[in-house]
């Protein structure tokens, strides 16, 4: 019995044996993935529409670009073919059917730009204001000069260089303006107050284009012989009007000014063929058009109106107020 009890034993051993897993090689653990990097948020893209095309509007457009290299954004700009609604509102469908993040307008029209704003918010596109109000839609926001605020500063400036008497002629780029109409609002409204011996003799719509400008100035020559003064609420009047004023031998005879700081209007000032102009601060209205277009889509409240202010330009400072305007925006 006990030879036969241990070859049993020996025989449940080899079978236990057997059935053991065979020993595998030692292995380290996996490493765990590499995570995948965040996908970039594509930058957001601000457009600015002008009313048209004009030189007023490059140091907007540089202000735009400047401030939107600092932020990280991309900035374009569009222009409309001509100074009227419809041409804003073809530009703005279009930007709508982009999907654009943002846009900057300067109204050509208040009225004619209702619809098309709201589409244009109901697609989650910010609308902001520079240079020319829309009050009227659902615009956020307007980033530019106090209009009316300065006409009168104009109309007091235009009282001192006429002697605070005389006939006065008007030129305005466009009668439907808000902005334009808002000056000449303030400019009308502080002669009569002020200087009543001065009187509008006419008040002209150049439609924004030079050679409207030059057609009107002659025939406001030809019709008003005494005339003192062409003060102009539009960028596009002095210049124009200091060429006909030129050919007619009256340059520096009849008193010359305006809006704006374009680069012919800045020459008759050096020259003295244009007594001064009010120079807005466009370069600012880019730089904070972008800011609050930011802003908007951050979904931080955006105050109804920012007054950009301005400045008179003569002789004394043509040369240095244009680096001061800038020194505040880094």
């Amino acid at each position: 019995m006990r030879i036969i009890t241990g070859f049993w034993l020996v025989a449940a051993l080899a079978l236990l044996a057997a059935c053991q897993p065979a020993p595998q090689p030692e292995t380290k653990p996996a490493a765990a993935p590499t995570p995948a990097p965040p996908a970039k948020t594509a930058a957001k893209t601000f457009v600015m529409v002008p009313k048209g095309v004009n030189p007023y509007y490059e140091p907007c457009y540089q202000g735009f670009e400047a401030a939107a290299a600092k932020y990280g954004v991309k900035a374009e700009h569009v222009e409309p073919r001509e100074f009227q609604a419809p041409q804003q509102v073809e530009v703005l469908e279009n930007l709508i059917s982009r999907h654009v993040d943002g846009i900057a307008i300067s109204a050509v029209d208040d009225q004619g730009l209702v619809e098309v704003v709201k589409r244009a918010t109901d697609a989650g596109i910010k609308v902001i204001c520079f240079d020319a109000p829309a009050p009227s839609t659902a615009a956020l926001c307007y980033i530019g000069t106090a209009n009316e605020e300065a006409g009168k500063v104009g109309a007091e400036a235009l009282a001192k260089a006429m002697g605070d008497e005389g006939e006065v002629a008007v030129l305005q780029g466009g009668l439907a303006a808000p902005n334009l109409n808002d000056r000449y609002k303030g400019f009308e409204a502080w002669l009569k107050e002020h200087a009543p011996k001065i009187h509008i003799v006419a008040k002209e719509d150049t439609q924004g284009k030079a050679d409207i400008v030059l057609n009107k100035c002659e025939a406001l020559i030809e019709a008003h012989s005494d005339i003192k003064a062409i003060f102009s609420v539009s960028a596009e009047g002095v210049p124009g009007a200091a060429s006909v004023l030129k050919d007619r031998g009256k340059a520096g005879k009849v008193v010359l000014a305006g809006f704006d700081d374009l680069p012919d209007t800045l020459a008759g000032i050096k020259a003295g063929t244009v007594s001064f102009c009010i120079a807005q601060r466009t370069y600012k209205m880019g730089w904070l058009s972008i800011e609050k277009l930011l802003d908007a889509v951050a979904g931080n409240p955006l105050p109804k109106q920012i007054d950009t202010g301005t400045v008179i330009v003569t002789k004394d400072n043509v040369d240095t107020y244009a680096q001061a305007d800038r020194a505040d925006l880094k």
